[in-house]
């Protein structure tokens, strides 16, 4: 299989295409490409065969995807009509655009060996080279995300005592629980600098898996504070940040032997509270803006892939934003 030549632009391309200046252009001059193009290499190969589209492209329609909440035949659409999503994407009028069944291929490529967690790592890693990751403080938080399944069914009342439950079509979807709200799905767990809210750390779990678990992996050793709520505050957490010279950020939560926390206390979770709300940010813009109140595919791996694209299209976008402002 060769890697088609695209993007070669015609006298129709000049006269139809639109002006420079949109945000679709900004969120491309944000990154530089040359590095994320050598992590993806040639999907192709010399020889005979048939063409494959090179990989920056369909990176860049994913990232079209997310943004505007488009599942793969929506993107395939708005990809083949609309100009701006042809040009960000490379490709000129008379390219052939590629389907949603290669959209999915290549997703499922970005799954293997890691490859879309680089790709969030390079933009990260050109993000603080822009000094846009100021690395005084990290803010962790998680969020519930239901599936796209619906949970298993129990028998009807009634039924014999041995019928089977009816599984999800969703295997790896787990049942969790934040305060009153049960969700059956997935649990987002994120770490941001607290500066730009520029999205440092990702992960995906079960909806089962607790706040606190994955907490650690978050935290990327170089902040000088990390702030958390009282979900994440353990004595061997506290122990591991002060040895590490990290300041603890953690609200405190009252127990068993002291139900009650001292005047003090409340006052430093209050002032911590007002600091780590801005961790909301992110999962704001993930389920308003692209889509993403349920998941988006029947397994953690794809499901984990879509989040971190996700990651990534959240930091170039805040990216635009702090760079435009004075």
């Amino acid at each position: 299989m060769v890697e088609r030549i695209v993007g070669q632009l015609s006298l129709a391309d000049g006269l139809v295409s639109p002006a420079a200046g949109g945000m679709l252009d900004e969120l491309d001059a944000a990154l530089n490409w040359e590095p994320v193009r050598a992590l993806l290499g040639r999907r192709g190969s010399s020889g005979a065969g048939n063409s494959s589209y090179p990989a920056e492209v369909l990176l860049r329609c994913l990232l079209l995807g997310v943004w505007h909440g488009l599942s793969d035949p929506g993107l395939e659409t708005a990809v083949a009509d609309r100009l701006s999503f042809r040009r960000f994407a490379g490709l000129s009028l008379h390219d052939k655009t590629p389907d949603h069944s290669t959209l999915w291929r290549f997703r499922q490529e970005l799954a293997r060996d890691g490859l879309a967690d680089r790709i969030f790592g390079e933009i990260a890693r050109q993000l603080e080279a822009k000094e846009l990751v100021l690395k005084q403080g990290t803010l962790i938080d998680a969020s519930l995300v239901a599936a796209r399944a619906n949970p298993p069914r129990k028998p009807r009342s009634g039924a014999p005592a041995d019928t089977p439950v009816k599984p999800s079509a969703d295997p790896e979807a787990r049942w969790g629980r934040k305060g009153k709200k049960s969700v059956f799905g997935y649990k987002i767990h994120i770490g941001v600098d607290a500066a730009h809210t520029i999205i440092r750390r990702v992960e995906l779990t079960d909806a089962s898996v607790t706040d606190t678990e994955p907490a650690d992996d978050l935290i990327c050793g170089d902040e000088k504070a990390v702030y958390g709520d009282q979900a994440y505050y353990t004595h061997a957490r506290h122990a591991r940040l002060t040895g590490a010279r990290i300041k603890d950020r953690l609200m405190h939560r009252p127990n068993k032997h002291h139900p009650e926390l001292p005047p003090r206390k409340k006052h430093r979770n209050r002032l911590i509270g007002r600091i780590r709300a801005a961790v909301e940010r992110p999962f704001a813009v993930f389920k308003e803006r692209y889509g993403m109140r349920r998941m988006r595919f029947y397994s953690l791996g794809r499901n984990r892939v879509h989040i971190v694209l996700a990651c990534c299209c959240y930091n170039l976008r805040r990216a635009v934003g702090a760079l435009a402002t004075p």
